[in-house]
Order: C-alpha cells, then structure tokens, then sequence
C-alpha cells in the first residue's frame, strides 16, 4: 500500500485474550462490516486481518494473522490503523455509499462543493460540506449518490 491512498480508520486498544485478539477503537462505519482477509497498515506494518468481530455493547476485536500472543499485539498496543481506498467499493452502508472519509476534501460530483467533514451521531452519519455550513447533511440515498467512483451530492435544494 502507499502512504498516499490511505485513511486512518482506528487505533488499536490493549491485548484481549491469549489468543491475539485486541481492542480495537474503529470509525463507526466499519463496525457492523466483516473485515476479514483485508488488509491495513498499523503502523509502518500492512497485515492482514484473520478475524474481526463485535465485542459487548460498541466494541470491537481484532486478530492479525501471525500475531496469536499477548507479546505480539502488545506491541500495536495504541497503533494508528489505517485501510487503502483500494476497498472504497467493498464496504458500503444500507444507501450504497462508501466510507465518506475516503471522500474529505474531495469535490462531490462536478459541483464547487466539497466534503468537509462527517461525525456519527446517534446511529446516524452526517456530512459537512463547503459552502452548506450552517446545518449537517445526512448521509444517505436522500442527499448522495456513489457513481464512478465519485461521491456525489444529489438534494438540489441544498445548493447555495
């Protein structure tokens, strides 16, 4: 992977288990998707990961391949974890949209418009765009389109 396609996704928590899983503190979007087999750079490091599962209430563990002891993984103890946007087509939430970090500081569409920023709130992603300051764009088919590889803003309404 190159430095220059990758987003920062999670940071690694404390070993869990014997059996080399940890914590994992993840962007919300990821949680409720099997990463398995994927592949993330933690650290200076790309591994692949074995297993990823949800742990108690908003939770998750992770287990790298090769990494099966509580000496190994205390190593990425507090690692920042990022993943390729080589995956942006594989990961998409309910509306089939990807990750909205693979798009921050990208034109939506062929508008002036651009993605500021997003946070989760409630269940919900909500997106911050330029020039639309005032009030946060939900995240879903309503508003957004995924076309070409391109995130695109739909709502009319919302144009200044």
């Amino acid at each position: 992977m190159t430095n220059n396609n990758l987003y920062q996704v999670a940071k690694l928590g404390k070993p869990h288990s014997l059996r080399g899983f940890q914590y994992i503190n993840i962007d919300n979007f990821f949680r409720r998707f099997d990463l398995s087999n994927i592949s993330m750079q933690v650290g200076n490091e790309e591994l692949i990961v074995e297993n990823f599962k949800t742990h108690l209430k908003d939770r998750n563990l992770i287990k790298f391949k090769d990494f099966d002891t509580i000496e190994s993984i205390e190593r990425l103890r507090d690692e920042v974890v990022s993943i390729s946007d080589k995956y942006k087509n594989d990961f998409l939430n309910d509306s089939k949209l990807p990750w909205p970090g693979f798009f921050i500081n990208k034109n939506l569409g062929k508008s002036d418009l651009v993605l500021l920023g997003f946070n989760f709130s409630q269940n919900f992603t909500f997106c911050e765009v330029s020039n639309l300051t005032d009030f946060p764009i939900p995240y879903n088919d309503k508003f957004f389109s995924y076309q070409n590889n391109q995130l695109i803003l739909i709502n009319d309404n919302l144009t200044v």
